[in-house]
């Protein structure tokens, strides 16, 4: 028994590091939870601004008939030209972030040990590490181009359609 009345290898309620009952038993499987999602709807972003766009192709061959019946109309040229960014924007973004990582596991297999060093620095710190700021830039920049300019094409599109 120590102080407290209780033995050794167990601490008061108000003073345990972990809950007992709840969603999650550490803050490490918090953050994993929270890092796992993050992972998923940046994913379902791509993939549903894909979806959307191939659609919003569809939309406007459907609504206004023929390659001549979209160029006479500016909403409907817009619209194809925003899908067209937004479908362009998924390569340049998928090339450009894939060579980053590419270029990141160069790095970190060319001095493990510098690696080690920059993993025990980040830890609990607000670091972009493993990845770097640009990565996390153009990321973040990826996921506001792709959700952009395909809303964009959308409303386009429901504007063309409405003064036709």
């Amino acid at each position: 028994m120590n102080a407290t009345n209780q033995p050794p290898h167990e601490h008061p309620t108000h003073l345990k590091t972990h809950r007992s009952a709840g969603l999650y038993a550490s803050s490490e499987d918090a953050l994993k939870k929270v890092g796992s999602e993050f992972e998923y709807w940046t994913g379902r972003l791509t993939d549903t601004s894909l979806q959307m766009c191939y659609a919003l192709i569809g939309a406007n061959w459907v609504i206004f008939g023929t390659v001549d019946g979209i160029l006479k109309n500016n909403w409907a040229k817009s619209s194809l030209v925003l899908v067209l960014l937004a479908l362009a924007s998924n390569v340049i973004g998928a090339w450009v972030l894939s060579e980053s990582l590419r270029k990141r596991i160069a790095y970190a297999e060319s001095n493990i040990e510098r690696w080690k060093k920059e993993f025990e620095h980040s830890t609990g710190q607000d670091d972009a590490w493993p990845f770097t700021e640009g990565m996390q830039n153009i990321g973040f920049l990826m996921r506001w181009v792709k959700a952009g300019f395909t809303l964009a094409s959308g409303f386009c599109l429901i504007a063309g359609a409405v003064t036709k």
